[in-house]
């Protein structure tokens, strides 16, 4: 077993060192590309730009076709046709509304590759561009890309995917101004490093192909469930150059639940593999040397689940099971594992610009990895006949779960991880009961630790924190005006969606009750809004929560090209913080909570520190008022509430006596209960 254990070991460190040669090559030079404006060209070319559909929400479609006629590009050049594989009716309303193209086929063969050449057909732009339906284009898309093909030798223009919101990792750790998104590495710096080696990877949106290309390499390739792969590499093979533009021109949606996560690195794992069959690198002609290294290597990656297993059970199988993995000296370990060690952890924060560490992809690779062995076994030695799965996108959930099957290898690991540090231990303090090698429980000690801290982190990203709205909100700093009954006031919007705003103005101007308001953006429409709540911050303001009420198509077109088009704004290039484990971890605790305070007030509170009275059930509970208005009150008390209770609140010292309400919201600390209660008439109690 020791035997087994031992070479499965050493088969993965080579692996290891394989990778990092390869990345140690990506990574030597930088990639110094001159940048092509659409001046470059005589006359500038026609674009046709393909949105590829097909169950995704209808308002997550809209914000892309919407932001992709705000382009930058004379209008006369470019058509845009949405592929609705899903033959929806509601879609092609949509379309007849915005004035773009709805193409559907009669069925879905070869899923989006066969939606993809179908439009091939009925379209004639000389650029095709593939958009995914939640891929959201910058105005600057264009003038970003396309002057690259007046060189004709270029057959495709890939730009990285970046995105707008924060994947599961980032959400449920409540960490996302501090932990990249963990796409980032490979979307803007692996991707930038092989367009040195003329081997950009085409990875489904965000692309511009050469029409003639396309058709001379017969389309898109199908039979594959990752067609976006395959067409590129054939299309280098076929001796084309192939461009990546290393700047953020769209946006996109995450996976948004950790389970869709899963499933999508489940379908490019499996479809890595079935390029692998069927256009094996290695034996595709008309690629390069490095061209089929990196092909290979892009491959080779998804083995990682198999090797991250091995390294997390290496050290247990000593430590519990008596199993020795590594048969070798602490002394002479550490001669080679220290330097080994120490510049890997100065390599990986090079190339990453600090903004990942080794211990981060220690925590990716972790919780992907049972998930990502299986895949890639079942794919490479079973050939299980998957079909392509849209990634679900606009979740709405409003209960937090924990992910029990996704987290059973790690409960497991991390109880074997316990009960091997608690033998470390009884081995010292009674060396009669248990006998250990002093060599191997020192390099298996500090093993399983660094293991262990992972595997910390990894059953907290499997709390799946819920998603209480469908759109995400924008932080964003506009001037504004607000119609009060021709009473006109000066806002700020804070945050922003094509939904609604929070806006903050002094505190001293809201003194009644309001409920609809004309409210006027810098640079913008005017939008009749709903206001939903009202409160003060902790810098004295007050926020101001509104709703808009249906816009028109002018004030749409604002709101999208405010959030996403503006070429000003940083949305999916923004800087993070340092990304902390003991930060992490802290700010996890620190955060979370069951249910958030729900906001549904809509006059202004007082904050109070007055003392007062609650019946619940026939019992009186002491309660202490937070914050008070004729509308409702804020209180901390020791009875259990819940939401839809009714209650009687008095407050003798501020005259408030035999005041029925309503539980709106409920939040639980370690010592007491927080409760938004809802004034009412007590004929409406009885």
């Amino acid at each position: 077993m020791s035997l087994i254990a031992g070479g499965m070991l050493l088969f993965t460190e080579w692996m290891g060192y394989f990778q990092s040669v390869i990345t140690s090559i990506l990574f030597w030079k930088k990639n110094k590309r001159k940048k092509m404006f659409l001046s470059s060209f005589e006359t500038l070319p026609t674009v046709d730009i393909l949105i590829a559909t097909y169950n995704e929400p209808v308002d997550l479609l809209k914000r892309t076709i919407v932001a992709a006629q705000l382009i930058d590009y004379p209008d006369n050049l470019y058509e845009i046709l949405v592929c609705d594989d899903g033959r929806r009716e509601d879609v092609r309303l949509l379309c007849e509304e915005l004035n773009v193209h709805h193409i559907t086929r009669e069925d879905n063969k070869h899923a989006k590759a066969g939606n993809l050449n179908h439009a091939l057909e009925v379209s004639e732009g000389e650029i095709v561009v593939t958009m995914d339906a939640d891929m959201i284009p910058k105005e600057n898309f264009l003038k970003e890309t396309l002057g690259y093909f007046s060189d004709k030798q270029v057959a495709f223009v890939q730009a990285p995917q970046a995105f707008y919101n924060d994947d599961p990792f980032q959400f449920n750790l409540f960490a996302g101004d501090r932990v990249n998104n963990e796409q980032d590495f490979f979307m803007r710096m692996l991707e930038d490093k092989k367009d040195r080696f003329n081997a950009t990877m085409y990875i489904g949106s965000n692309a511009l192909f050469r029409r003639n290309v396309l058709e001379k390499i017969g389309g898109f390739a199908t039979g594959v469930i990752t067609e976006d792969m395959a067409t590129g590499m054939l299309i280098q093979a076929d001796g084309w150059k192939t461009v990546f533009v290393n700047k953020v021109v769209a946006v996109g949606l995450a996976p948004e639940t950790y389970k869709d996560l899963l499933k999508q690195r489940d379908r490019w794992c499996r479809g890595n593999i079935q390029v692998m069959r069927k256009w094996n690198p290695l034996k595709v002609s008309g690629l390069s040397f490095m061209q089929r290294l990196l092909y290979l290597d892009g491959i080779h990656y998804w083995f990682f689940g198999v090797y991250k297993i091995i390294y997390l059970i290496s050290p247990i199988l000593y430590l519990v099971f008596g199993i020795i993995v590594l048969n070798a000296t602490f002394s002479s370990l550490l001669l080679f594992w220290i330097p080994s060690f120490l510049s890997s952890q100065v390599f990986a924060s090079l190339i990453s610009e600090k903004k990942r560490t080794t211990m981060w992809t220690n925590v990716y690779d972790s919780a992907l990895a049972p998930s990502m062995a299986w895949a890639v076994l079942s794919e490479t030695f079973l050939r299980g006949n998957v079909k392509f799965n849209v990634t679900r996108k606009g979740i709405q959930t409003s209960e937090r779960q924990f992910l029990w099957r996704a987290s059973g290898f790690h409960i497991v690991l991390g109880i074997l991880s316990v009960i091997g540090l608690s033998r470390v231990i009884l081995a010292f303090v009674a060396p009669e009961l248990i006998s250990l090698n002093p060599d191997s429980v020192l390099i298996n000690l500090f093993w399983v630790l660094y293991n262990f801290i992972g595997i910390v982190l990894v059953l907290m990203i499997f709390f799946e924190r819920p998603r209480y709205r469908t759109a995400e909100r924008f932080s964003v700093t506009k001037n504004a005006a607000m119609t009060i009954k021709e009473e006109v006031l000066p806002v700020q919007v804070i945050d922003l969606n094509e939904y609604g705003a929070r806006l903050s103005i002094d505190s001293e101007k809201i003194n009644k009750k309001i409920d609809i308001i004309e409210l006027a953006i810098q640079e913008g429409p005017v939008i009749t809004s709903e206001v939903r709540w009202i409160d003060k911050n902790k810098d004295g303001k007050v926020e101001v929560g509104v709703r808009f009420r249906e816009l028109n198509q002018q004030q749409y077109e604002f709101i999208i090209k405010t959030i996403y088009s503006d070429t000003k704004n940083i949305l999916g290039d923004k800087n993070y913080k340092k990304a902390g484990i003991y930060s992490t971890v802290f700010g996890f605790f620190r955060q979370t909570k069951k249910v958030p305070a729900a906001k549904s007030r809509l006059l202004l509170r007082e904050r109070t520190k007055a003392r007062g009275f609650i019946m619940f059930k026939h019992l009186k509970y002491s309660a202490s008022i937070v914050d008070l208005s004729e509308e409702g009150s804020q209180i901390r008390t020791k009875a259990k509430l819940k939401v839809g209770d009714k209650v009687s609140l008095e407050v003798p010292e501020n005259n408030l006596v035999d005041y029925f309400g309503e539980v709106r919201w409920v939040k639980r600390s370690i010592n007491n209960n927080y409760a938004g209660i809802l004034f009412k008439k007590k004929n409406e109690e009885e």
